[in-house]
């Protein structure tokens, strides 16, 4: 164990490396700002697909005065999220009023819907006109995302067993991905379909995090990311799209 664990010490210091040679802002950081400019003048925002996350996690403006609607259709895991409001639902059908928000947010989101164009539709009739869709999720073209895509369910719901026995914890949870709404071109034509203009559209690259346990594998595979940040012919093949689509 100590021999794994030196490894993996060895593969994350060697991530500074990573950072010496790019300028690209980490996706996480690029939603963050996404969200922050929808959600400062915004009154009403949807966290669509939370779980137990606290959407104050995720903006990082005030929030006072707003009002914030957690949705998520796992009513085990929306019982901890902290929001006043909160709606167990699936995104093709929220019980709220037409036009009854300025913001739909969704974090790690798009690669589980079976049908995105009518979650799209969805939000499209809950927003006023104007009204920010935002959104981080996997790239289904990168190597993570379709190594993800082709994994077969059952290895990531015992990969997912084996976290909870090493850490303690029963909090993650597994969910069937489809990718169906996760390239450059499906947000482009799903936004067109349900009247949406794509405003911006982010294709991230970070350190590799896959490979920590294999020395050599790692500093490769980071070497690789840094082609794709550095190759904009590329962008399409990066490994997370952030994007804000505006409700026409």
């Amino acid at each position: 164990m100590e021999i794994v664990r030196s490894i993996v010490r060895f593969n994350k210091k060697t991530n500074e490396l990573y950072y010496r040679f790019t300028s690209r802002t980490h996706y996480w950081k690029v939603y963050q700002g996404m969200v922050d400019e929808a959600v400062t003048p915004a009154r009403d925002v949807i966290h669509l697909g939370c779980g137990p996350l606290w959407f104050g996690k995720v903006a990082t403006v005030p929030l006072e005065g707003k009002t914030i609607y957690a949705v998520d259709p796992d009513e085990q895991a929306l019982a901890q999220n902290p929001a006043t409001q909160r709606i167990c639902a699936y995104g093709e059908s929220i019980p709220l009023p037409d036009g009854c928000a300025d913001v739909v947010a969704a974090d790690h989101l798009l690669e589980h819907l079976e049908k995105p164009e009518a979650v799209l539709r969805e939000a499209h009739r809950l927003l006023r006109p104007g009204g920010r869709f935002v959104f981080t999720a996997p790239n289904l073209l990168s190597y993570t995302g379709v190594a993800t895509h082709w994994t077969p369910y059952w290895f990531h719901k015992f990969y997912v067993g084996l976290l909870r026995a090493k850490n303690g914890t029963s909090n993650a949870k597994p969910y069937p991905t489809y990718f169906r709404m996760n390239t450059v071109w499906a947000v482009d034509r799903v936004a067109r379909e349900t009247g949406f203009r794509v405003d911006r559209l982010y294709t991230g690259v970070d350190h590799p995090t896959y490979t920590v346990l294999f020395p050599g594998v790692h500093q490769a595979v980071m070497a690789m990311h840094l082609v794709l940040d550095k190759v904009e012919a590329l962008a399409p093949f990066r490994i997370t799209l952030t994007g804000s689509l505006v409700r026409e």
